[in-house]
């Protein structure tokens, strides 16, 4: 049998044995800020926006209008929706400017543009040229590339001519 005083000092002990609850809060937060990706943005890494092509010519008494398409040239851009965004076109590295860029084979040139209308009225260049969207949408957008190949006094140098274009994206 238990004596009274261990009983009184074990019901003492056992009272303080239960367990106190305290609580206190924490934040969970998020801040989104404007953003946008060159390309579907959906993750996948595509390395560039494929080539726009004037095509097998022969001979070039006459200007060829060319227009991207997707994978061919188009600039695909997704932003966070109102983002106001801005679309530069270097031009080239074969030493290109604001009247006219080239492509080049083995030291020949051909010289051409690039225009962000289909009436090839606005160039596509760099700061003033860009292409300026004040309140970018809330879906994917496909911009098409149009393109205008010069004339020439007839037959160009055989050759593949080729020029590389950077897009810069501005937001």
């Amino acid at each position: 049998m238990l004596r009274p005083e261990w009983l009184t000092l074990f019901l003492l002990f056992a009272s303080g044995a239960q367990a106190a609850t305290v609580q206190k809060t924490f934040k969970v937060s998020a801040q989104i800020t404007a953003g946008c990706a060159l390309g579907a943005g959906d993750g996948s890494q595509t390395t560039d926006f494929g080539t726009l092509s004037f095509g097998t010519l022969s001979s070039l008494y006459n200007n060829v209008d060319v227009a991207s398409t997707s994978g061919a040239g188009s600039i695909i851009v997704t932003c966070t929706p109102g983002t106001s965004i801005s679309i530069a076109l270097d031009y080239g590295v074969n030493g290109g400017s604001a009247t006219q860029r080239f492509m080049s084979s083995a030291g020949k040139t051909l010289a051409y543009q690039l225009y962000q209308d289909a009436n090839r009225s606005t160039v596509w260049g760099n700061n003033t040229q860009a292409l300026s969207v004040a309140s970018f949408p809330s879906t994917t957008q496909t911009y098409t590339v149009y393109g205008r190949l010069f004339a020439t006094n007839g037959f160009p140098a055989v050759g593949s001519y080729t020029d590389t274009v950077t897009v810069t994206l501005t937001y």
